[in-house]
């Protein structure tokens, strides 16, 4: 009897990727289905909602989470689970799904799918929170068996045996990921036959598929190639065991590829499903040697801590990874804890060099190279959202060597930019909202800013030195020059704009919470500006504001809103 009653049989899908939205609203593929990674529409009011809020009109779509930590030894993250079951509740997806992982502990974030240690503690503590989940959501989730690096020498159950188990005794599901079976069994010299013997295929809702990258002594879950022979013939060897052809999607995140490419990879799955009877040979990757046999016993809490503090403080400490990592012939069990510590440092490396390229240009590569290395190193990550991890950069680059005024404002500005392209959405003020407004009604309304806006007053000016880089005209490093700039996003664009010195300061009072007419005052007695002037400038500036969607509609009311955006 099957038991994915409440996953649907919805046929071959792949994974949405944002290189491939204008082939998919063009075409309209034929692709059964679309799973889309959940972090990327938590925590984001911009325009990724927009996209998926388009293709779930045309697709069925399944989410997969990377950031549940089921495994964690810390209380579940209410805010993730409420932002979660949040875009469920909007979504409606086929099935939920993430990993049999943990991503950090004591609020930090590895950003990583790190090993579980597969002791029996460890199976009670995942099959609660699995439970506590599921009564969150008020359904089931399905689990995916990871790619692993390294082995725990704690580990007293097989990892194939604790997925089964995790299972039967907690009411999930499964997402079999197969090439993840490959990358695990040969990383550890397994039987990935034997190891998919050992599981209740009854419960797999869903199978997942993709490339890897084979460095001789290990193979790291890359995503960022085709499937390989050896994973086509253990999909064909589960498809006949199954007796029925679960869910099937092909992953692709790196090196992402042209959208024919990945979709005829899909018809590959197709016909290895209408050939599984025919999946010889399987690989054959058992080692010979004698398995090792736990002789000692470590907490769950500890196992995590130490792993953990290995990742975030890299060379600075040693945890003798001997002492607690299962020895391999040709993978020692340094060289096991180094791939999850470069690959924090890559992966954060990349993402902060990707939203600085401004200030990259400025200070030069090989100090913004210093100065990201040196970063990533200190600066830890809190949340499950990984794109908010570039912001710390702020906080951090004023005690670096590369600080200077300048380079200063610039990471101010590239923050913003990338920040509010999923700050909330408010919507914006036009003229029909002050429609049968008396003059006198109009001077005692407070205004106030979209919600995906920041003000700034810079000493240098900053917005023409990141115009004539993006333009690429070479600039050279400027004199100080105060300037003014309004940043915001307007129909999903963000957008900056300069402003003259009093529109920036009515602007300051009137996002504090002052009416019109008492900003108006204000600025007029600060700036010394005789009413004419000040005047004529509003109707330019009220008319500039509202173009270009300034002002919030849904908060236009008299009463003051405390709030300010000035940033200085």
């Amino acid at each position: 009897m099957q038991n994915t009653a409440h996953f649907p049989q919805l046929g071959f899908g792949l994974g949405l990727r944002v290189n491939h939205y204008p082939y998919i609203f063009e075409h309209t593929p034929p692709v059964d289905w679309l799973e889309i990674i959940s972090e990327n529409f938590m925590d984001t009011e911009g325009r990724p909602l927009r996209n998926l809020a388009k293709i779930r009109e045309q697709y069925p779509v399944v989410m997969h989470g990377v950031a549940l930590s089921i495994g964690t030894v810390d209380p579940l993250n209410s805010e993730y689970l409420h932002k979660l079951k949040k875009l469920i509740d909007w979504l409606n997806p086929a099935w939920i799904s993430d990993h049999l992982c943990w991503t950090g502990i004591a609020h930090k974030n590895s950003h990583d799918l790190l090993p579980m240690p597969y002791t029996e503690e460890a199976l009670a503590h995942t099959v609660q929170k699995i439970k506590q989940v599921q009564d969150f959501l008020g359904r089931p989730i399905a689990l995916e068996n990871p790619s692993t690096y390294l082995e725990f020498k704690t580990s007293t159950i097989p990892e194939a045996e604790f997925i089964a188990h995790m299972a039967q005794e907690s009411g999930c599901n499964l997402l079999l990921d197969v090439n993840n079976v490959y990358v695990s069994c040969y990383n550890h010299r397994l039987d990935p036959k034997a190891y998919i013997d050992a599981l209740p295929l009854d419960k797999v809702a869903q199978i997942h598929l993709s490339g890897h990258t084979n460095n001789g002594t290990h193979i790291v879950d890359t995503h960022d190639d085709h499937v390989v022979d050896e994973v086509w013939a253990l999909y064909k060897y589960v498809v006949h065991k199954a007796g029925r052809v679960p869910n099937t999607m092909v992953e692709w995140d790196d090196n992402i590829p042209d959208f024919p490419v990945l979709f005829a990879e899909l018809d590959k799955a197709k016909a290895a499903a209408n050939d599984a009877a025919n999946f010889a040979p399987l690989p054959d990757l058992l080692s010979e040697n004698t398995r090792y046999i736990p002789n000692n016993i470590t907490p769950l809490a500890t196992a995590q801590a130490t792993l953990q503090d290995a990742i975030l403080l890299g060379a600075g400490i040693d945890t003798a990874p001997d002492t607690w990592i299962l020895a391999k012939k040709y993978f020692t069990p340094a060289e096991q804890l180094g791939v999850y510590v470069n690959a924090y440092r890559y992966r954060l490396y990349n993402l902060t060099k990707a939203e600085y390229p401004v200030l990259e240009k400025y200070l030069g590569e090989d100090t913004f190279d210093q100065l990201l290395r040196d970063f990533v190193n200190v600066a830890q990550s809190q949340h499950f959202n990984i794109g908010r991890y570039t912001s710390l950069l702020l906080d951090f680059l004023p005690r670096h060597a590369a600080y200077d005024a300048f380079a200063m404002e610039l990471a101010l500005l590239e923050d913003a930019i990338s920040q509010l392209a999923d700050a909330p959405e408010t919507i914006p003020l036009d003229p029909s909202h002050l429609e049968g407004m008396t003059p006198d009604a109009l001077m005692e309304t407070a205004l106030h800013p979209r919600a995906a806006l920041r003000l700034f007053a810079f000493d240098y000016p900053v917005n023409a030195y990141y115009r004539a880089v993006k333009e690429e005209t070479a600039p050279l490093p400027p004199a100080p020059a105060i300037s003014f700039l309004a940043v915001f996003r307007h129909e999903d664009v963000v957008w900056r704009m300069d402003l003259s010195e009093e529109e920036y300061h009515l602007l300051t009072k009137l996002f504090a919470g002052l009416p019109i007419g008492e900003a108006l005052e204000a600025v007029q007695t600060e700036r010394t500006l005789s009413e004419e002037t000040l005047m004529a400038n509003l109707s330019e500036w009220f008319s500039r504001w509202m173009r270009n969607g300034l002002l919030a509609a849904n908060e236009f009311t008299t009463e003051r809103n405390k709030r300010v955006v000035h940033n200085r």
